[in-house]
């Protein structure tokens, strides 16, 4: 695939001269791009491109993770307009009318349904396919080549009685359907992926795009045809470098920018340069250190917002590692060179990693208290949440002990090698990585961890495969639900269990049934004993949730929500 660079008024302007212009906003923000494929998407770099270049039948309201507002579609669908049926198993939208993708042609039925189906059939192993196959197939399990579900069985979980009508046929009441398709339902042309070169939407088809591999399709290195107030303009996978240009037949009327310029970029004191000479009006949310927030915020002319963030940072360790062709294993065994494929299935060791983790220098130190210490998925701001919920301590002295009972004793007699992985640019991560190794070093003089870097999309892939050892990474809500904490993170086919390969039958149960209870004390209930599950199992260390920074300019406004923080038809600047 060629990368997307489009000669035209951008590249004549040159990217320094339009970066002060009135009419264009340009952002700075880490490296790094995987796909912009929607089938693949699910990290907040490529989805703020999705959410600016696609729509959705609905989405959120300015400011509000609560108030759903219809886009693609006419209306948003509740019981008492007849959209959501009784039983809460049938949702029906309309086409909103006039609507049209920045090609100029219509949207149809037609395009939703196979923008849907597609983002199913794909079943991306990095991807959030399972999130619509658990409401509309029964359940989360990615579809793979030998799959037993027919095309017949996908195809009537969307039915499109007219051109304009959509209705979505649940295999089970599902609480958070909505906020789900206001995550993943991206609407795209159906005409022109098919031109392209993608799925042609048929039986007899289908089966030849389950699982390609990510990179492979149309969409890698550039977004769909969609409805949204953007296209993209120019993307320079080299320098990670973004121009998202003006839709001006945009439906709700143009963006106050003629063009977004989003320039990745790994080093801390670069992004902050920018924003003190005027070069950057604003940061991505995250962009900036929280350590570096303080000093920052003294900057004339710059502004740091801080807002709460349905945001949850942990430590992943993954059971049975491939060990091919990585050398993550070193030796592959327990004789300080290295460590066995099933280092980590011994929950002692993660117990030990657990307890070598200072969670108050964490938060006081590196992240200079924008964050607290959360080690569950019930996160602040979610139903189910409480102050009073067990959480892990830092003991040195129990941490010594787990690690002398791991693996029949020969953890502490032999020692290891381990590398652990932060992703480029994110120093947060990186001094967190360094603390614990500094912890677990100091326990015993044959512990040797090495820390990491990698491109964030080259984890997500590695993850994929069960090849990645320990890492950190960074998970916000899909929908303000302790389901989209619950489901990717302990829900054997969620994204994070697949990829340490944990897997909990009486969690997987729970989580069943707690997303198709429609009584929120029960749901609740069920919620808070999955989340003890997970502590008790500690598949992972779930380490703080953090608290989104918004550092721009102060003649830039920001309006954002902690799910779609990165929407720039919502900023102004004056």
């Amino acid at each position: 695939m060629k990368k997307l660079i489009i000669a035209s008024t951008v590249l004549a302007l040159g990217l320094a001269s339009a970066q002060k212009s009135a009419d264009v906003l340009n952002v700075v923000t880490l490296p790094d791009y995987a796909t912009f494929d929607p089938a693949y998407c699910y990290e907040t770099s490529c989805s703020a491109i999705l959410y600016n270049t696609l729509e959705g039948l609905i989405g959120y309201a300015p400011n509000s993770t609560t108030q759903l507002v219809p886009l693609v579609a006419a209306q948003v669908p509740t019981a008492a307009n007849g959209g959501i049926s009784k039983d809460g198993k049938t949702y029906t939208f309309k086409i909103r009318p006039g609507a049209k993708f920045t090609n100029g042609q219509p949207v149809t039925a037609a395009d939703v349904k196979y923008s849907i189906l597609r983002f199913m059939v794909y079943s991306a192993d990095v991807g959030a396919a399972g999130l619509l196959l658990e409401p509309l197939l029964g359940s989360a399990d990615l579809l793979t080549k030998d799959t037993k579900v027919t095309f017949a069985d996908l195809d009537k979980t969307v039915e499109t009685p007219d051109a304009n009508t959509i209705v979505f046929k649940l295999a089970k009441p599902f609480g958070p359907f909505l906020t789900t398709m206001v995550s993943f339902g991206f609407v795209y042309d159906k005409s022109e992926a098919v031109k392209a070169g993608d799925w042609d939407g048929t039986a007899a088809t289908w089966k030849n795009f389950i699982g390609k591999a990510e990179g492979s399709t149309p969409y890698a290195k550039k977004p769909p045809v969609g409805t949204g107030p953007f296209t993209l303009e120019r993307f320079d996978d080299g320098t990670s470098t973004i121009v998202l240009k003006r839709n001006d037949t945009y439906w709700r009327g143009p963006s106050k920018f003629s063009r977004i310029i989003i320039e990745g970029i790994k080093e801390d004191t670069t992004r902050i340069q920018k924003l003190q000479t005027g070069d950057a009006d604003a940061a991505e949310a995250g962009g900036i250190p929280s350590a570096q927030l303080a000093s920052v915020a003294k900057i004339p002319g710059v502004v740091v917002e801080k807002k709460p963030s349905l945001t949850l940072i942990a430590l992943f360790m993954t059971q049975s590692i491939n060990g091919e062709g990585t050398g993550y294993l070193g030796s592959g065994k327990l004789d300080g060179q290295g460590i066995p494929s099933n280092f980590f299935n011994d929950i002692n060791v993660r117990k030990a990693f657990a307890a070598s983790m200072d969670y108050k220098a964490i938060v006081g130190d590196i992240l200079q208290g924008n964050g607290a210490q959360q080690n569950t998925v019930l996160i602040q701001g979610l139903p189910g949440y409480s102050k009073q919920q067990a959480t892990y301590r830092f003991n040195k002295g129990l941490a010594t002990q787990l690690f002398k009972n791991a693996h029949g004793g020969q953890v502490w007699t032999n020692g290891f090698s381990l590398p652990v992985f932060f992703n480029r640019g994110n120093s947060t991560r990186q001094r967190t990585l360094e603390l614990l190794k500094k912890n677990i070093e100091s326990l015993n003089p044959k512990f040797k961890i090495d820390v990491r870097e990698l491109p964030f999309s080259e984890i997500n892939a590695k993850a994929a495969k069960n090849q990645m050892t320990v890492w950190f990474s960074g998970w916000q809500a899909d929908f303000p639900n302790t389901h989209t904490f619950a489901q990717p993170f302990l829900a054997s086919a969620g994204l994070y269990a697949r990829n340490i390969n944990y897997k909990n039958p009486k969690a997987d149960a729970l989580i069943d049934e707690a997303v198709a209870e429609t009584n929120l004390t029960k749901q609740t209930s069920l919620y808070r004993t999955i989340s003890q599950i997970g502590f008790a199992d500690v598949p992972f260390i779930a380490t703080y949730q953090a608290v989104d920074s918004y550092v721009h300019r102060n003649n830039v406004k920001i309006n954002a929500n902690p799910v779609q923080n990165s929407f720039f038809y919502y900023f102004s600047k004056n």
